[in-house]
């Protein structure tokens, strides 16, 4: 039987450049190999995903709420809406504590909230955890 295991490609749609490093940062130190591609607006996210092959989506988006041109809500609405996107787990992330904003994500298939407010070394743990996500993804993606 072949073996299925593979990198799973990260899209970060972040529109913090300070936001990016330090999740780029916590994958290395975590000692992650994983494809990240960054994109720091919603609407280029939008057409990025649009474009990509079915082969080629991610695995797993980890997506800011507040992003400009297109929010993270709105582009969650859109990808929960697209049979080809509907499936990718996108794990959210905020500063809000807006109740409003973090049932209007669950409503269209976030699979996750992480807080940026959360310390670069804390997030390292809850990337290590990625690895239960990732069995997910290469159930639903076999290669």
């Amino acid at each position: 039987m072949a073996d299925t295991y593979r990198p799973a490609r990260i899209l970060l749609v972040e529109d913090s450049e300070g936001d990016i490093y330090i999740f780029r940062r916590a994958l290395r130190e975590a000692k992650f190999l994983n494809e990240i591609h960054a994109i720091q607006d919603g609407e280029e996210a939008w057409e990025y995903l649009k474009g990509r092959a079915a082969d080629a989506l991610p695995d797993v988006i980890f997506l800011d709420i507040n992003l400009p041109r297109l929010t993270g809500i709105e582009l969650l609405k859109r990808m929960h809406a697209d049979e080809a996107l509907s499936t990718i787990p996108v794990i959210m992330l905020t500063i809000s504590q807006e109740e409003e904003d973090i049932v209007q994500a669950y409503d269209y298939g976030a699979f996750s909230f992480i807080s940026k407010t959360v310390q670069p070394e804390n997030l390292l743990d809850i990337i290590s955890n990625l690895d239960r996500l990732y069995v997910q993804v290469v159930a639903r993606n076999p290669d």
